[in-house]
């Protein structure tokens, strides 16, 4: 009887022993969670691009003489040239939504120059540098491409000059005169970003740019041996399109399961 009892307790043990091994040998071999990634966080990048528009002058007065009513328009400059610079910012995301806010600064060359008062001279617009402050919004498509828009306020500083061959003497009988301005705008863009690594992204964009009208003051003392003056309405817009990079800090998101 005893025989037949530890006979029976050993195959039901072995039996179960083999039932365990079973189960263990079907179930799946862990695997650490996976990497996602979220665009939540600070980053800091740089971009290069090219940048087009137009610089329109209107005469408002000169001194002596006065006012001019209705402004007299001396040029229409078209400019473009090339640009570089740096950006950084915070976005914070939340569900596919991304909300964000970005400052922009960059160097660039862009300038043109155009027959102007009626032909006897000619009048040249050239912008040195750019800064843009925007709020920026944007839905996450597939994986990890961002789409956004933005818009806000941007800055830009422009020198301007005048020429006259051959008029008001100066060397070699050419007259010049100069002035500058910085003027303030509204800025509304659009763009792509791709994440292709845990922390590096790439962009294109375009923004759309218009200055406020600013009135600058030319003087032409030193040409006319008097005091001589002219006071100009400059208004700017400009378009630029961009490419760039961009560095997230922190790593990414660990999905949890």
């Amino acid at each position: 009887m005893k025989v037949q009892f530890a006979a029976a307790a050993a195959v039901l043990l072995a039996s179960t022993s083999l039932g365990y091994a079973a189960d263990m040998a079907v179930k799946a071999p862990y695997a650490a969670p996976a990497a996602v990634w979220n665009w939540t966080g600070f980053y800091v990048g740089g971009h290069v691009g090219a940048g087009w528009g137009t610089t329109e002058s209107t005469l408002t007065a000169i001194n002596p003489g006065g006012a001019i009513p209705g402004g007299f328009a001396i040029a229409q400059n078209s400019r473009s040239g090339f640009l570089g610079g740096g950006q950084a910012g915070y976005n914070f995301q939340s569900g596919w939504a991304v909300f964000g806010v970005q400052g922009d600064i960059a160097g660039m060359d862009v300038k043109g120059t155009t027959p102007c008062l009626g032909g006897v001279a000619s009048c040249t617009a050239k912008s040195d540098w750019l800064a843009t402050v925007t709020g920026r919004f944007g839905g996450v498509v597939g994986d990890r491409t961002l789409v956004y828009v933005k818009g806000g306020a941007a800055w830009m500083h422009t020198d301007h000059s005048l020429n006259i061959p051959g008029g008001f003497g100066g060397p070699f009988g050419v007259g010049a005169v100069s002035s500058s301005s910085t003027t303030l705008g509204w800025v509304l863009g659009l763009g792509a970003e791709y994440a292709f690594d845990h922390n590096w992204s790439a962009f294109i964009e375009y923004d759309y740019i218009d200055f406020q009208k600013k009135n600058i003051a030319f003087d032409f003392s030193g040409l006319v041996g008097a005091p001589a003056s002219a006071s100009v309405d400059i208004k700017n817009k400009l378009s630029i399109a961009k490419v760039g990079l961009n560095y997230k800090f922190g790593g990414p998101v660990i999905a949890r399961y």
